[in-house]
């Protein structure tokens, strides 16, 4: 498409020929040729000091929020309104509205958004229906698969990969859906099939202040939605249908969508979905009472967007839960270790509540955790607190300190451990150093025991004085423990 073309009623060409555009990014470093850039100016950097970057790689346009001086070669651009919002429209544009074309589903929420998407993309395929997925630890289009950079990415790669669905003959896309994102724009102008809010608890608040911002945050999918699906468990998901009207999924509550006689065993879980259309038997590989929710609002939003439930539920028995996410690691040892993403006070809770259901009598609950740099540091000491009040042996470490000394964050987090669980040297071990920290945990592990290691789940790497180093937790207890005679 030609920018005259691709830019009408959202920028005007300054300066320039009217070139082919092939694609177009604002990350300088993505550029190919024949691409546009699109120099946004964000917290710490403006987009405008990167074009020399992009012209060498090959850019053909440049699209700011003001004038941006260019070779007479290269189109300049400048936005007639907000450059975030333009941009999106303009990859909306340029890979021909492939929100149209398949049915969308967006899942937001503060936990839960990964495992429901990857759950929706499984059942679908399971199904014999292909579908795509953009998330936290995957973005993926057919049988293409790709590790994700971040929760929702910008507009640009968004519009890219459902464009990519569409090429590869998917019916449907699942799509995590950040608060970040809705503020940001990033899946601006996209229309929804069905939106999904899975629950809300405390995160992000360095961000947005308040709970209720960060709802309010959360609610703007809703106008981008043909349909919405509400957790009616959630008391924010409660107080969303005091203003409007939305299908509901629920475990305790009459819904729309209910799972009712749950049996929660070691090795799976069975429940009866009921619905205004029928009742299943479901049988599911995946473990614990959270996982009942992520897989009823997958199967609700599956059966919002159009889907056949009897296809859907018949594809149940061959999923497996997201990366990171209650994910076991055996390697022969006597004990279990399980690693999950956990890292907020809620998900905590959550996740030490299950492991208590998992833990064989007369074991001890193992729990590692830290708190992430650069964020909320009031929740530091309510994960704590989860943590001493489920754990019977707590091992506070390090999760990403980012750019925050390692240490101050300890210290933030520790008062809501109880002062007797502190001064236990039997109960209580606190050491920075990560990797040193699930050594030692996996040496006091007895026979029986089970370890849960909170806060990275899927993550490859951790980040310390703003620099990523290698690193997962799977990856570290299978060497810990390969290397044990």
């Amino acid at each position: 498409m030609k920018v005259d073309a691709l830019i009408e009623g959202l920028a005007r060409r300054r300066s320039g020929p009217d070139r082919e555009v092939e694609d177009l990014t604002s990350d300088s470093r993505e550029i190919q040729p024949g691409w546009a850039f699109v120099a946004l100016k964000g917290e710490q950097a403006n987009g405008a000091a990167f074009v020399p970057q992009a012209l060498v790689r090959g850019a053909c346009a440049v699209m700011a929020a003001t004038d941006v001086d260019t070779p007479e070669a290269i189109a300049s651009c400048t936005f007639t309104g907000d450059p975030r919002r333009g941009m999106a429209e303009l990859a909306r544009r340029l890979h021909g509205a492939p929100d149209e074309r398949l049915a969308l589903i967006g899942v937001t929420g503060t936990n839960g958004k990964t495992t429901t998407t990857t759950l929706i993309r499984q059942l679908l395929r399971g199904a014999g229906l292909g579908c795509g997925l953009v998330g936290t630890v995957l973005n993926a289009a057919g049988d293409r698969e790709e590790e994700a950079v971040r929760t929702t990415p910008e507009s640009p790669a968004f519009y890219r990969w459902l464009r990519r669905s569409v090429d590869a003959g998917d019916r449907a896309a699942a799509v995590e859906v950040s608060s970040h994102a809705l503020c940001l724009g990033r899946v601006h102008a996209a229309r929804f099939r069905v939106g999904v809010l899975t629950n809300l608890t405390q995160d992000h608040l360095d961000y947005h202040g308040t709970m209720e911002a960060y709802f309010e945050a959360k609610c703007r999918l809703i106008a981008q939605c043909d349909r919405f699906l509400v957790n009616v468990d959630d008391p924010w998901g409660r107080r969303l249908l005091e203003q409007a009207d939305h299908a509901t999924y629920a475990v305790d509550r009459p819904a729309t969508y209910q799972a009712s006689e749950l049996e929660l065993g070691p090795t799976g879980t069975r429940f009866m979905l009921r619905t205004p259309t029928g009742s299943w038997s479901v049988a599911s590989p995946l473990l614990g009472r959270f996982n009942v929710y992520n897989l009823l609002a997958a199967l609700a939003a599956c059966a919002e967007a159009g889907f056949d439930l009897d296809r859907l539920v018949a594809a149940v028995p061959g999923v497996v839960g997201a990366p990171g996410r209650l994910e076991r690691v055996d390697c022969g040892q006597p004990f279990g270790v399980m690693v999950d993403y956990a890292h907020t006070p809620d998900a905590l809770e959550k996740l030490l509540t299950e492991g208590r259901r998992l833990l064989p009598p007369g074991g001890r609950l193992h729990v590692l955790f830290g708190c992430g740099g650069d964020r909320d540091r009031t929740k530091r000491p309510l994960m704590a607190a989860a943590v001493a009040a489920g754990a019977d042996v707590l091992w506070h470490t390090s999760d990403n300190p980012r750019t925050e000394d390692p240490e101050q964050i300890l210290d933030d987090a520790a008062p809501g451990i109880p002062e007797a669980i502190r001064q236990d040297s039997s109960r209580y071990h606190r050491l920075a150093d990560r990797r040193e920290s699930v050594r030692r945990a996996l040496a006091d592990c007895r026979p029986g025991d089970l370890l849960l290691l909170a806060g990275k789940g899927h993550e490859p790497y951790q980040e310390i004085h703003g620099v990523k180093h290698p690193y997962s937790d799977r990856s570290a207890v299978e060497a810990i423990l390969g290397a044990q005679p």
